[in-house]
């Protein structure tokens, strides 16, 4: 089955996001981005500032890695990155909680939208990614010479 063009634009956004970590990951590691100020607002970290500094290094990285396999793996209809997809989905709806509340607390209008639309894009992918014609399109095709398989029920995607 030929490849839906929301999980085209899926995986180019997986893949943007794994160069966005990369790119983060690197400043961090070579000292461009400084976080000083960020760790000036949390006293309780005053003596593990090379240890969280360390750890921020190896999730962004993490992160970058995960989404990369997971933009070829779309690219290539692969249902372990379909998977891998809806749990990274998972954790940016969970991100996007948090930077809600924080915006919130903080009474700063623009970063409450900005992250409710960040959030409403991973809800959209988690749902997406979970629709019935959506996982069929990645199951594996049928050995040559096999019964053909039933009809798919027509989805948000079936013109694709």
């Amino acid at each position: 089955m030929q490849r839906p063009r929301l999980v085209t634009l899926l995986a180019a956004l997986a893949l943007f996001l794994a160069f966005s970590y990369f790119l983060a990951g690197l400043l961090l590691y070579t000292g461009k981005i400084n976080l000083d100020e960020f760790l000036s607002r949390m006293p309780q970290l005053e003596g593990m500032k090379d240890v969280f500094l360390h750890t921020a290094e190896v999730f962004t990285l993490l992160f970058g890695l995960l989404y990369l396999l997971t933009g070829l793996g779309l690219l290539g209809m692969k249902n372990w990155a379909r998977a891998l997809a809806r749990g990274l989905a998972v954790f940016g709806l969970l991100s996007a909680l948090v930077q809600m509340l924080q915006a919130f607390s903080s009474k700063d209008a623009g970063a409450f939208l900005l992250a409710a639309i960040g959030g409403g894009i991973y809800y959209w992918a988690f749902y997406y990614l979970g629709q019935p014609a959506i996982r069929a399109a990645f199951r594996p095709a049928p050995p040559p010479g096999s019964a053909p398989p039933p009809p798919l029920p027509p989805g948000p995607d079936s013109s694709a």
